[in-house]
């Protein structure tokens, strides 16, 4: 810890030649006035301002050892207490108030405000040697009480640093040597940040860094500093695992060492809500599972010096010796960033930092508001639009499913009974073929029909695992069925003819809507885990790798998700997906970057939006759970 002495006290001194032309006037004036009055001068009054010796001031030990506090006793009649009497140590022999005038500053002092206390003074910052004490009156120099001394005497032992500079993971040795009759086993050398929480005053104020015992009379105490930050540090040799010194502290400084990891930033410049992937690597012996990559603005509160200057903007844990770690950009500003790669959950560069720039996605206009149809829904949950641009609901509340045109005119309404009776079905989609597939959320299972209604299969178990509350079913161009299982936080396929294919799990939480593109890439409406999880939709592969996470950022306004129920595709790779905690809907690009949300206000304002879907001909169709109807969107580029 940084020895921090007091404020010192300090006047100007009046020059010799103004002194004397001041004492010459004075003893003019005293003449004059003596001559003119024939008696001495009243003296009453300057008594009544100095009041003179009149206190007391002692201390308990009149020798203490460096890093001790030392005390003084000191008491005043009432008529001699004013705010501003104070206590002021000086070297003894030095340039002490001897004769009641200002001669040097003090080398430390403490106000006195009462009649009667104690005053204590730490001796950290004071070097062995005689001291004395004065107590003054008034922000003056006029003695209070008998001046005091006491001395400061060294500890009784030596320590000493090798070396005061060196750089982070080198060998730090101390020297240290003792009296015979202060050697116990458990004395000990605790080094502590500096300034920090060290026994300046030879008391516990907090944990060191690091600390070794030395049982001997003298010899040499060894630390490594690969786990100190780079900054400054001050060592003690303390007695009998306490707090008291057995020798002067010793300073020195751990200065960084040159990283001897990578850091590479797979882009330079990513777009607003874009993720941005860096690929590190370091030596097996700095593997920590607290290793961290942190992202700062630039310039800004990195630590650009190894040391912490403020919080990151975001972070990730890596914990390998190699590999990549990826970050959402949708809640950083536009701008210049810089990415730090740390050690241990603290600010040493295991790497050279990489800069990389945030841009600002160009305005997207959001679709708008052309119609709503589906009078007498009662609470529709899917919705799919098949080649001929006609559109397929989903009725949760009817347990039915409906198609209408794409004007809006109901063509036919499908309700079973028997095994193709439905239970609060959600999601819908249907294949080139024209087959239809609802999943039958109530009754955890997926259900397929023809093109006219007729009942064809059930899926209800994948893996050997039965399916759990399902609400997310597509098809791909072969004819594989995908299968949002929600209650079982996986998607499975299966092949046309409904045998179990594969589960993809990777990052999922509670996978609801689902989307394939051309290439076969499932993008996954996740709202989570138990509310825990994320709220972003992900894209996976086909072999199941996420490749891609979109709206997992904090505002909405900056396309941030909660609880995403459904999200498609339009034929030039934008993304949209219901989000019906904020009854809207929101368009991105299918890399991340968020281009607009719609639905929230106006003709077309939704209420519980569940699914969307995009037609053919690039409208844009929503399931409005809240008020029971579909509403019809045109995107931008076609009005």
């Amino acid at each position: 810890m940084a020895i921090q002495l007091p404020r010192v006290r300090h006047r100007v001194r009046t020059g010799l030649a103004t002194l004397l032309a001041l004492l010459v006037l004075a003893a003019l004036g005293s003449a004059s006035a003596t001559a003119a009055t024939s008696t001495p001068r009243p003296t009453a009054a300057v008594a009544a301002t100095t009041p003179g010796v009149v206190g007391t001031l002692s201390t308990s030990s009149s020798s203490v050892l460096e890093g001790q506090p030392v005390t003084f006793s000191y008491s005043l009649p009432a008529s001699a207490v004013v705010s501003n009497n104070w206590i002021g140590i000086y070297s003894n022999p030095g340039c002490g108030p001897v004769d009641q005038v200002e001669d040097c500053a003090s080398t430390a002092y403490n106000w006195v405000t009462n009649g009667s206390g104690t005053s204590s003074f730490s001796t950290s910052g004071l070097a062995p040697g005689s001291y004395i004490a004065y107590f003054l009156y008034a922000n003056g120099y006029t003695w209070l009480a008998q001046p005091v001394p006491f001395t400061v005497t060294a500890p009784p032992g030596t320590l000493s640093v090798q070396n005061a500079v060196v750089t982070q993971g080198q060998s730090l040795s101390f020297s240290y040597s003792l009296p015979a009759a202060k050697v116990l086993s458990n004395n000990w050398i605790g080094l502590y940040s500096n300034p920090g929480n060290g026994p300046v005053d030879q008391v516990y104020v907090g944990a060191s860094t690091t600390y070794n015992w030395v049982a001997d009379a003298s010899g040499t105490s060894t630390f490594s500093t690969a786990h100190l930050a780079p900054g400054k540090y001050v060592a003690y040799l303390l007695y009998d695992n306490g707090y008291t010194w057995l020798a002067a502290p010793v300073t020195f400084t751990v200065q960084p060492a040159a990283p001897t990891g990578t850091l590479t930033a797979e882009e330079s410049t990513v777009q607003q809500g874009q993720q941005i992937t860096f690929d590190y690597g370091i030596p097996a012996g700095q593997v920590n599972s607290e290793n961290w990559v942190g992202l700062y603005a630039n310039p800004g509160c990195g630590p650009v010096d190894q040391v912490s200057v403020c919080g990151s903007t975001t972070y990730n844990w890596v914990t390998n010796a190699s590999g990549s770690t990826t970050f959402s950009t949708g809640s950083l500003a536009p701008g210049n960033y810089i990415a730090y790669f740390l050690y241990d959950n603290g600010y040493t560069w295991l790497a050279k930092p990489v800069t990389f720039t945030v841009t600002a996605v160009p305005p997207v206009a959001p679709p708008t508001f052309k119609a709503a149809f589906g009078t007498g829904l009662g609470d529709p949950q899917g919705i799919a639009v098949d080649a001929k641009n006609d559109v397929w609901v989903t009725d949760s509340g009817r347990n039915r499913y409906q198609e209408y045109s794409g004007t809006g005119r109901l063509l036919h309404s499908f309700s079973r009974s028997g095994v193709g009776r439905l239970n609060g079905p959600t999601a819908i989609t249907l294949d080139r073929a024209g087959n239809v597939y609802v999943a039958d959320t109530g009754d955890n299972r997926v259900v397929e029909y023809t093109a006219k209604g007729a009942f064809v299969r059930q899926y209800t178990t994948g893996g050997g695992t039965a399916l759990s509350r399902p609400q997310g079913v597509a098809v791909d161009t072969a004819g594989d069925l995908f299968v949002g299982d929600t209650g079982n936080s996986r998607v499975l396929e299966f092949g046309p003819t409904g045998a179990y294919l594969k589960s993809l799990t990777s990052g999922l939480g509670r996978p609801e809507g689902l989307s394939l593109d051309a290439s076969g890439d499932v993008y996954v409406a996740d709202s989570g885990l138990d509310d825990a999880g994320p709220d972003q939709v992900i894209e996976l592969s086909p072999s199941g790798t996420v490749l891609d996470r979109v709206g997992g950022s904090t505002s909405s306004s900056l396309g941030g998700l909660s609880n995403p129920g459904d999200v498609a595709l339009d034929a030039s790779g934008h993304l949209f997906v219901t989000d019906p905690d904020f009854s809207m809907a929101m368009e991105f690009n299918t890399d991340g970057p968020y281009l607009n949300e719609f639905g929230a206000v106006g003709s077309g304002e939704l209420a519980n939006a569940m699914a969307i879907a995009v037609a053919p001909d690039g409208q844009i169709y929503v399931a409005d759970s809240g008020n029971g109807r579909v509403v019809e969107f045109t995107p931008a580029s076609a009005g």
